[in-house]
């Protein structure tokens, strides 16, 4: 679990063991009112059990505190958001996930970004796209509404002229079979042309290049407050200084060892040739 969220769930669980000494209760007694176990208080309050809106609204009756109920609240909905199901993230649709990103995206005048396994989605052409939401609604069961997801996506690559954008990959992201091998040489093309764009600073790792940070996973930097993490499961947002200090670190280190402008456009016309002499041993 990232300290970041621990962090959160301690804050909110020392502030539900201030109002319960406020009463004068005891974790005892507050539980045998609440008809729960008495551990249950012990480890909401040091962190180790996320309490319930239910819990929450109980422990502060059983206190005569239910003033507090709308902080405590709101405390709890931040703590929720920082650890979202993507079944949740991304029930309402695809389009839906991909304006909630955008409102966030527009808000910032810079952006880092690293993928190590597929093209960001800044960079993604239409047909590459409807891969990757195909892939989601079949896994995750998301509401089928890929095309007005791929509009929402299109709309959010208005930042690539509007902000200061930072993205590296790894060649292999290149290289995956993330799209058929036609729509991907067409993403690569893509790519290629993105290289001078004159707001956004396109770096790409080649394959064998050493490593001072595995890249175990992609995420996205926003401003120097926030950080967007995606697992197989769910989105990590961080907002804790020193955990956003580390992803910061960490992409300057990728980036260090990216290559840029005529060096980056070398190493995506080595992968398209690749593809291309692929398809020709194939026909």
């Amino acid at each position: 679990m990232s300290s970041d969220i621990r962090q959160a769930r301690e804050a909110l669980g020392f502030k539900l063991r201030e109002v319960r000494l406020d009463a004068g209760l005891s974790g005892r007694s507050l539980a045998g009112q609440a008809g729960w176990q008495a551990s249950k208080v012990s480890k909401i309050e040091l962190g180790r059990q996320t309490p319930t809106d239910q819990d929450i609204r109980v422990w502060l009756e059983i206190a005569n505190a239910r003033e507090r109920e709308p902080d405590l609240v709101a405390e709890l909905r931040s703590l929720e958001s920082k650890y979202v199901e993507w079944r949740r993230r991304i029930r309402d649709g695809v389009r839906a996930r991909q304006q909630e990103i955008g409102r966030l995206e527009s808000g910032a005048g810079r952006i880092r970004s690293f993928q190590c396994s597929v093209i960001p989605g800044l960079l993604q052409i239409p047909p590459y796209m409807r891969e990757r939401f195909r892939r989601s609604v079949d896994i995750w069961g998301a509401r089928d509404d890929i095309e007005e997801g791929i509009k929402a996506r299109i709309k959010r690559q208005d930042v690539l002229y509007e902000a200061n954008v930072h993205i590296v990959m790894t060649e292999a992201a290149l290289r995956y079979g993330t799209a058929p091998r036609e729509i991907l040489m067409e993403q690569l093309d893509r790519l290629s042309v993105a290289t001078s764009l004159p707001r956004l600073r396109l770096g790409v790792i080649p394959l064998r290049e050493s490593y001072a940070a595995t890249p175990l996973h992609g995420f996205h930097i926003l401003e120097v407050h926030t950080v967007l993490v995606e697992t197989f499961a769910a989105e990590l947002t961080l907002t804790q200084p020193s955990e956003i200090e580390i992803y910061v670190k960490i992409f300057d280190s990728l980036a260090g060892i990216a290559r840029y402008g005529r060096e980056a456009r070398e190493v995506i016309a080595r992968v398209l040739d690749d593809l291309h002499a692929e398809t020709e041993s194939r026909d």
